[in-house]
């Protein structure tokens, strides 16, 4: 069997409203998952108003975005930059994709109190997937780590404060909270052809309902393997099922005309979500079929998305997280 290696490999102090907490991760082997985790503790005292929950809350609001750099080494032909450039929603909901259709946020499901005074003990872990269980080959598209690929690569992590938990909450909050990294790897053959990984979100904000909303964010390179459709509704970041009618995708290696309910029974169908989860304004496509070569050229694609707008002028937004790869030519 291959040598697996799994470990928490570093831990710095969280700091409120930072823009880049930075860890590095150490180079070697084949990364199939890493994890960002906030452990501790967070005390909530005085004032008088707990305030409303923003999208999911605490302590998940704590983290605001992950991104991951890496550097090629001299003479890599490996893809640079972020690699990783995701919200910790995207990536939590990415994450229950994976986990037979369950939410899964903080360990012992925790949520602050919804902002009320105590303390209260939390581990929040974020996961990454670099493998892809919707692949036959799930380890295809895992992080190579080795120093001949990438001379560095960093986590960077950027923090919110209780106020990006709950609007309105006006109490003092004391952060009693270390940031660790934790990774899994595996000592394998890399695939040949190689791939690089790409993984990022973006928001499309909606002005009026719209039948034919497009996506300027979009990324215009590289091969989709995925898209996950977050429907955000008001200021909360209300995860909704009043925004997203139908998605039309048009290209010259696909056709997808999807009413929002097509995109929920298929999601059923391959046990993407469980039933007796809320489900609502979550949405995604594989365009895999369980094989890579299925995957879908960025350039050329023409989206539309047909939505409403109940909340007003750009109130509502869908929040696009996609994962895709570039073929790396390695070898002779």
């Amino acid at each position: 069997m291959a040598f697996v290696d799994s470990k928490n490999r570093a831990q710095l102090p969280f700091y409120p409203g930072n823009t880049a907490i930075t860890m590095p991760i150490p180079p070697g082997l084949s990364i199939l998952q890493g994890k960002v985790i906030l452990t501790g503790t967070v005390v909530i005292a005085g004032g008088t108003t707990n305030g409303t929950p923003v999208g999911e809350g605490g302590p998940i609001n704590l983290i605001k975005r992950i991104r991951i750099v890496a550097n090629p080494a001299a003479g890599s032909p490996y893809a640079g930059g972020w690699i990783v450039d995701a919200s910790a929603r995207a990536l939590l909901r990415n994450a229950q994709m994976q986990h037979g259709g369950k939410f899964i946020a903080e360990q012992n499901a925790s949520v602050l109190g919804n902002g009320a005074a105590a303390t209260y003990p939390i581990y929040l872990e974020i996961p990454i997937y670099f493998e892809d269980p919707n692949l036959r080959n799930q380890i295809g598209t895992s992080l190579n780590a080795d120093a001949s690929a990438y001379q560095s690569i960093q986590v960077q992590i950027a923090t919110g404060s209780g106020t990006d938990c709950f609007s309105g909450n006006d109490r003092t909050w004391t952060y009693n909270l270390q940031l660790q990294w934790w990774d899994a790897r595996v000592d394998i053959n890399r695939p040949s052809p190689d791939v690089s990984l790409i993984q990022e979100d973006h928001v499309v904000q909606i002005g009026a309902a719209n039948s034919r909303l497009t996506d300027q964010g979009l990324p215009q390179d590289g091969l989709f393997l995925s898209w996950l459709i977050l429907a955000e509704e008001t200021a909360a970041f209300t995860l909704s099922d009043a925004l997203l009618n139908k998605l039309t995708i048009n290209g010259p290696t696909c056709a997808y005309e999807l009413f929002a309910q097509d995109i929920r029974a298929m999601m059923y169908d391959n046990e993407w979500l469980d039933p007796s989860e809320n489900a609502a304004g979550l949405y995604l496509l594989d365009m895999t079929e369980g094989v890579i070569q299925n995957s879908n050229p960025a350039a050329g694609l023409l989206e539309q998305y047909n939505v409403n707008n109940p909340s007003g002028s750009f109130l509502d937004q869908l929040r696009i997280f996609t994962r895709r790869v570039y073929q790396v030519q390695t070898g002779s």
